[in-house]
């Protein structure tokens, strides 16, 4: 038994070695605990009695045996959502026994789906991010060396924009599409303004910044090829160029932190930001948008009129009294005085009752054994990830048109085979290496009798809920996670809104993740659209194959009967219980006539409730148009900055004015994640179910 005084055993790791935001978060975390010798001991893997990750990546790359009989501590080291992306989370959630929050989002996130967490907020080192007296002399010097004019307004940026897999695509997260838009609207305004951006992959912001006539500076060197390792800065010249900002603007659609909020704060540098993350923990509300038009009037009142000096010290002060290296230092004492309670990892994935455990050693013979065991096990992963796996798709196939489910299966089923996979669909082979289950739409009783032969691997697919949709009379959740229960080995849900409202009513699923919906981009793509002009009437759309009330009948009625029909044109095809009588209702459409009349329009409207991932919706981004949809179930998750939601019908007409006003920003903003990389996404879970 522990004894008052003595420290618990600690093995600290999870170190990118690129020297960005991970390798900062363990450095600071160390600092943290290094300042606790009464409470903590940092100590190798093999003595220690917890293991703490500063992301879960790391942790997938031990053999769980050496994990089994020590406590896992990791860090939330992205937005929670977009950890579940990663195929990853079916290993590293089970293993871990305390998540580490650090930011409310985080907190409750973590607290929604029922994972057990401890708030401990993101730091930064406030003796290398300070305010630097330059002067104005000073400062004019420094814009000499960066070859910066005077006489404009600096913004700055300094996040990855290019993804690293293919640096001429720009990297969703980080929203370098809205940064673009926002500057480009104001130099198109003939605002005086320099954009200093700094850091690698840098290369998609670079490029289009000059296309459109932007004027930047980029403080790094110009490489061929990924320079992510050379182009990192250290943390007294990133400092430096905080004080040429005359704003930083983070345009990020999700985020973790990030920590040039804090960055920014500590050296007293205005900032604008998305509401992502940290932003929402430490900036003032004034500093927040949610928008592209939002962020364009923000930025340029900030150029006219400076009007977001008068946050600094607010920032500042914040920084100081809850996101310091010292300041953490009580929240860690806290978690590590009471680490008993943190569950113990065992073999087989589960946490269980750390009081039945015995405490573990392990011998250099042991040591030796396991290593020979996990180079055995990464030589077998990755034969296993060499090969073309063999996907069952189990669903009820419909010719088109049909509904949303009906038409991502068959975009899935495409891609797959394009990615080499071999798909067989409703088959009971013995030679399918994973089984992919649409909720409850197959034939169950030929399912179960195939798991009766032989066993089987399972991606189950879940939407919903569907009691929330259907009503709860209908009480098919109950019947679907009785199924998932008993069948399953991992558990995919289309959007997190499905995953939070399914923990919400009470359900458990094995091993969840959330992976979106995607549409086929060979037939719903923006190839022939036809061009916006505003010398026309604005030619509005929606479409939807069920007519259950959910979708929205009503309010397109209302729609029918107040729009301005001097401005507006209304195409809906589907199926409708509604009469109208300016709207024109269209039959239900195969694929590629609905992908042409789509082209042929400027906005998209949804107004469906409780939607899990609307393949609807989705289509329509796809052929480029920008969305008016309701603020519910999934649609936000899908949309974010390619069009504005309504509440309701108060608010519903001003948001499509807003939305026809800012149409061209709106648009360039629309972005749809493909078919391969969401198909790629089920063939990586697929892999690492087989083990």
């Amino acid at each position: 038994m522990r004894t008052a005084g003595d420290s618990i055993k600690v093995h600290l790791f999870g170190s990118e070695g690129t020297g960005w935001a991970l390798d900062t978060d363990l450095l600071l975390t160390q600092k943290s605990l290094e300042s606790m010798p009464d409470t903590v001991l940092l100590t190798s893997f093999r003595d220690a009695e917890v293991i703490h990750s500063v992301w879960e990546v790391p942790l997938l790359n031990i053999e769980r045996k050496r994990l089994c009989g020590k406590r896992i501590v990791c860090h939330v080291s992205n937005n929670l959502y977009s950890i579940y992306e990663q195929p990853c989370m079916v290993d590293a959630s089970p293993m871990v026994g305390l998540w580490i929050a650090m930011s409310g989002e985080a907190s409750s996130f973590l607290s929604e789906l029922k994972m057990p967490n401890r708030f401990v907020p993101y730091a930064v080192d406030c003796q290398v991010f300070r305010p630097l007296k330059y002067g104005s002399e000073g400062i004019f010097k420094l814009r000499q060396k960066h070859n910066i004019p005077h006489d404009r307004f600096v913004i700055s940026n300094f996040m990855r924009d290019s993804l690293g897999v293919d640096l001429k695509r720009p990297k969703e997260q980080k929203g370098p599409d809205l940064f673009l838009e926002i500057v480009a609207q104001l130099r198109q305004r003939q605002l005086p303004l320099h954009i200093l951006i700094a850091g690698p992959r840098r290369q998609w912001l670079r490029s289009k910044l000059s296309q459109a006539g932007v004027p930047y500076t980029f403080i790094g060197k110009i490489v061929e090829g990924d320079d992510n390792r050379i182009n990192i800065l250290d943390p007294e010249t990133i400092c430096q160029l905080y004080q040429l900002s005359d704003l930083h603007l983070i345009t990020s659609r999700w985020e973790g932190g990030p920590r040039a909020v804090l960055e920014a704060a500590a050296t007293r540098t205005p900032v604008a930001s998305t509401p992502v993350g940290l932003a929402l923990d430490v900036l003032d509300n004034r500093c927040l948008y949610s928008s592209v038009d939002e962020g364009i009037s923000l930025v340029k009142s900030q150029i006219d009129q400076k009007v977001l000096g008068s946050t600094l010290d607010t920032h500042f002060e914040r920084v100081l009294k809850g996101h310091t290296v010292e300041r953490n230092v009580a929240h860690f004492r806290k978690i590590y005085k009471n680490a008993a309670h943190i569950a113990v990892c065992h073999d087989s994935g589960c946490l269980e009752d750390s009081s039945k455990q015995p405490k573990m050693t392990e011998s250099w013979g042991g040591m030796l054994k396991n290593t020979l065991k996990t180079a055995r096990q990464i030589l077998k992963q990755k034969k296993c990830s060499e090969k073309k796996p063999s996907i069952g798709l189990w669903h009820t196939y419909f010719k088109p048109p049909y509904g949303g489910g009906n038409q991502f299966m068959l975009a899935l089923r495409y891609a797959l085979e394009q990615l080499g996979a071999r798909v067989l669909t409703n088959s009971h082979s013995a030679s399918i290496d994973v089984h992919i289950c649409n909720s409850l739409w197959f034939d169950e009783k030929k399912f179960i009798t195939m798991t009766k032969r032989h066993p089987v691997r399972m991606i189950h697919r879940i939407d919903g809920p569907i009691d929330l949709y259907r009503g709860p009379e209908s009480r098919e959740d109950e019947r679907l996670h009785r199924f998932n229960e008993k069948y399953a080995t991992a558990t995919v849900y289309q959007s997190t809104y499905c995953l939070r409202e399914t923990i919400a009513l009470g359900y458990q699923p094995v091993r969840p993740m959330v992976i979106y919906n995607a549409v086929n981009d060979c037939i719903f793509n923006t190839i022939g659209r036809q061009a916006f002009s505003r010398s026309r009437k604005l030619r509005l759309i929606s479409s939807s194959w069920s007519d259950n009330p959910r979708k929205g009948g009503a309010f397109y009625k209302w729609l029918d009967e107040r729009l301005d029909w001097s401005k507006f044109e209304y195409t809906f095809v589907g199926r409708t219980k509604e009469r109208f009588q300016n709207i024109e209702h269209v039959p239900p459409q195969d694929s590629e006539s609905l992908a042409r009349m789509l082209k042929q329009h400027d906005i998209y409207i949804s107004a469906s409730r409780h939607e899990p991932c609307s393949n609807a919706l989705l289509e329509a981004l796809a052929c480029g148009l920008p969305a008016l949809y309701r603020n519910d179930g999934g649609n936000p998750e899908l949309v974010r900055f390619g069009g504005l939601c309504f509440e309701g019908r108060d608010d519903a007409l001003c948001q499509l004015d807003r939305l026809v006003n800012g149409y061209e920003s709106f648009q360039s903003v629309v972005f749809v994640k493909p078919i391969a990389e969401i198909a790629q996404r089920y063939l990586e879970l697929a892999h690492r179910i087989m083990g």
